[in-house]
């Protein structure tokens, strides 16, 4: 598995470099073409390439999801290359999530001699950290067709479980006023950025953090110059939020903004982008088996509910059965940090192994879509 996890780190994967998440997938493809499995490769309308493994006859089949890629851009890895030491493998990527490809591996080899023909499908894509623009089409179609889904991101403190994240949404805000010379005209002119630092404030203020609901203002552009009234000014943010109806009520409130300034203008573009994963009941069950599987191997997995978003939210919001988190176990996610426990990736392939053979075996123990 070690040896596994070198090989795939030292391949710099960035989301924004196809050649080298294809290589990912091309290794990762091997494996599971080495363990029967049907590859079927394509090309997303954004050029990221995404790799689809099948085992069974594909009636209803457990939904596997994970990515290649990382935010780590190319030359990370001359600074920070693959190792192992005190029992932490460290690494760009080694966390999230290319350890929990390893295990996935892994516990394929110790199920399919037990069950030869799981009804599986393995998605993995190479634009996750992207928010998955171009392989959210594949995600989509392959869970519509799914009785539930499992998703390899890291799992939380303790390698607990991830059944509940937040939705999130993006939005652009943009404030167009009138130049004019400070000097000479003043008066004659709109200073967009004097409107939209009247406007950041009310954006702000739409954050309800007793429920969970947050507005980050993440950048503010605005102007030409020091000598110039300045007539256009945005302001990027996000929000965050655990209910639907959340995330419609700022949406709302995003969009309705209206101008202090009669002759200043306001466009806002964005909107929702994931709605929440939802502890459901059909996910609730998933969540029992699991913890049901590493009960007989020693061990309890929690649960979590977490801000972050995955492609998780995408499938769940299509109503199938979804679990998170059960990837790979350490820490430093994104960060310079990052590091897998690799004492703990051959149970966490167990794990998995086990999950996936009671899922495939019968799969109505989940039961209907949530």
């Amino acid at each position: 598995m070690i040896g596994l996890l070198d090989r795939l780190v030292s391949i710099e994967s960035p989301a924004d470099h196809p050649l080298g998440c294809h290589a990912v997938q091309d290794v990762v493809g091997a494996e599971f073409a080495a363990l029967g499995a049907r590859l079927d490769r394509h090309t997303a309308a954004n050029g990221t390439p995404v790799l689809l493994a099948r085992w069974g006859r594909q009636e209803r089949p457990v939904l596997v999801l994970g990515h290649v890629d990382t935010v780590f851009g190319v030359g990370e890895l001359a600074r920070r290359p693959f190792t192992v030491h005190d029992g932490r493998a460290r690494g760009p990527g080694v966390f999230d999530m290319k350890a929990g490809l390893v295990q996935l591996v892994e516990a394929l080899r110790q199920l399919l001699p037990r069950t030869p023909e799981p009804d599986l499908t393995v998605l993995l894509n190479a634009d996750e950290e992207l928010g998955s623009p171009g392989s959210e089409p594949f995600l989509v179609a392959e869970a519509e067709r799914s009785a539930c889904a499992l998703v390899l991101e890291p799992g939380g403190p303790g390698g607990a479980m991830k059944t509940a994240r937040k939705g999130i949404g993006f939005y652009d805000v943009e404030v167009t006023g009138v130049a004019a010379h400070p000097g000479l005209d003043f008066d004659r002119g709109v200073n967009a950025i004097t409107e939209l630092a009247a406007q950041l404030g009310e954006l702000a203020g739409f954050s309800g953090l007793d429920e969970g609901t947050t507005v980050n203002l993440g950048t503010v552009r605005g102007g030409t110059g020091r000598n110039v009234v300045a007539a256009r000014a945005t302001a990027q943010l996000e929000t965050r939020f655990w209910t639907a109806e959340a995330g419609e009520r700022v949406d709302a409130a995003v969009r309705a903004r209206t101008p202090h300034h009669p002759d200043a203008k306001i466009t806002v573009t964005g909107g929702v982008h994931r709605g929440p994963l939802h502890r459901g009941p059909g996910a609730a069950r998933l969540a029992e088996l699991a913890r049901a599987c590493a009960a007989a191997d020693g061990w309890e997995p929690g649960e979590l509910a977490v801000g972050g978003v995955s492609d998780a939210n995408v499938v769940s919001a299509l109503g199938v059965p979804t679990v998170d988190g059960l990837g790979a176990e350490g820490g430093g996610a994104h960060g310079p940090d990052e590091y897998v426990l690799v004492g703990t990736m051959p149970r966490r392939a167990r794990w998995l192994a086990a999950v996936l053979a009671r899922l495939t075996d019968r799969p109505h123990e989940v039961g209907e879509a949530e």
